[in-house]
């Protein structure tokens, strides 16, 4: 296995985790990485980040690709997550004489995850000179835990900002752009959506702070995923003020579940009557489609309508579910709709229409029902509805 060069003196030593699925609850069908970056100097070598605890092999093999493990200086903690932490223990042992150190709160999450394990605390006034490259170190508090951190190396102009703009992607290449930038930049927002979309305020401070300290940055070499360099961070960056900044297009998702295809027929009905305002709308089966696609929809999206029949006089499971998922994002700043089809008795359409309330969502229109199968005459007027979302989209 081999390391790949990233900067002047910095190399990709991590692990490629093919197979991952599903990360935190939701779907990652690319896989992702579990990047870890060797930094070389005169005098001293550091590996900033290490690996979920399964991949410590891969990561060593691609480090003794560079050098001898044993002769590691320095081990950087940037953030105490398992997919990073978890395998601190293995690395040090095979790196028995490398000072380790973490921000104020890493130190307290590495003693926690590693039964009283004990490394040294850093902040922002701390720079480590490891002979002809410097470290310098950003705790940045909620992007996204409270132990994260930056670590930046002046001389290859190297940002390596953790979990921030990380996608899950795995691949046998190491840049964007011989990805394609398109791929990356989707899987970027995917992950943002998905994970840091509740702290956007957070994320928006921490770039604030990278751009107060006037650092230099040619390459930002996340811990997921694919790394930026050069006018490629530019988008990254032009996204990231959309997404903290909650602005949206004018753009609908509209998802449900259904069960004998009745509420199915309705999203069809209210898509068309949506896209019939000009509105941009995306049409999602919740039992179908993955959770994080339809959330990284949703992302830049003004409005999400959400519909369901009801069983045992509530919503579809997939509609509570994914309902659970948003609760925990919270998304701001946007429309809600709700509908719905029932038979001998309804009540998903008002179990929805107060969760979404309690969410955030500010509800456009009243709520849409029917009663079994829409005949021709509902399937019109469900389109009605859908151009009365459509405007108050456009307004």
């Amino acid at each position: 296995m081999h390391a790949v060069s990233v900067s002047d003196g910095i190399f990709w030593v991590g692990a490629v985790d093919w197979n991952l699925r599903d990360f935190h609850g939701y779907e990652t069908p690319r896989g992702t990485t579990y990047n870890a970056y060797l930094v070389r100097g005169e005098k001293m070598t550091a590996l900033v980040d290490t690996v979920k605890a399964p991949f410590v092999p891969e990561l060593l093999a691609r480090i003794a690709d560079v050098m001898d493990p044993a002769e590691i200086d320095l081990i950087v903690v940037n953030h105490v997550e398992p997919d990073h932490n978890g395998g601190l223990p293995a690395v040090m042992a095979a790196c028995p004489n490398a000072r380790v150190v973490a921000s104020g709160s890493g130190v307290k999450g590495v003693a926690e995850y590693h039964d009283g394990l004990v490394v040294e605390a850093v902040g922002a006034d701390d720079v480590i000179d490891l002979g002809g490259k410097t470290l310098r170190f950003l705790p940045m508090p909620m992007v996204h835990w409270p132990d994260s951190m930056f670590s930046y190396c002046a001389e290859s102009r190297t940002l390596m900002p953790n979990d921030a703009f990380g996608q899950h992607l795995a691949s046998s290449e190491r840049f964007a752009g011989d990805v394609g930038m398109d791929l990356a930049l989707e899987e970027l927002g995917v992950y943002y959506a998905n994970i840091l979309m509740p702290l956007g305020k957070p994320v928006a401070k921490a770039i604030e702070k990278v751009h107060a300290t006037g650092w230099e940055i040619d390459v930002v070499a996340p811990s997921h995923g694919v790394i930026w360099r050069g006018a490629e961070f530019g988008r990254v960056l032009e996204a990231y003020g959309r997404w903290t900044t909650n602005v949206t297009a004018e753009k609908v998702v509209v998802a449900y579940a259904t069960m004998w295809g009745s509420t199915k027929a309705l999203a069809e009905s209210i898509a068309d009557g949506i896209a019939a305002e000009g509105v941009e709308v995306h049409e999602f089966d919740l039992s179908e489609t993955a959770i994080a696609q339809v959330t990284h929809e949703l992302l830049e999206a003004r409005a999400l309508v959400l519909g369901s029949p009801t069983l045992h006089h509530g919503m579809l499971y997939k509609v509570s579910g994914y309902l659970t998922w948003l609760e925990g994002l919270k998304p701001a700043g946007k429309l809600g709709a709700v509908f719905g089809s029932y038979g001998w008795g309804g009540g998903a359409v008002k179990q929805i229409t107060g969760r979404m309330t309690d969410i955030g969502f500010e509800m456009s229109v009243e709520p849409y029902t029917e009663k079994f199968r829409p005949t021709a005459e509902d399937l019109a007027a469900a389109h009605a509805w859908g151009r009365e979302i459509g405007k108050a989209v456009k307004g």
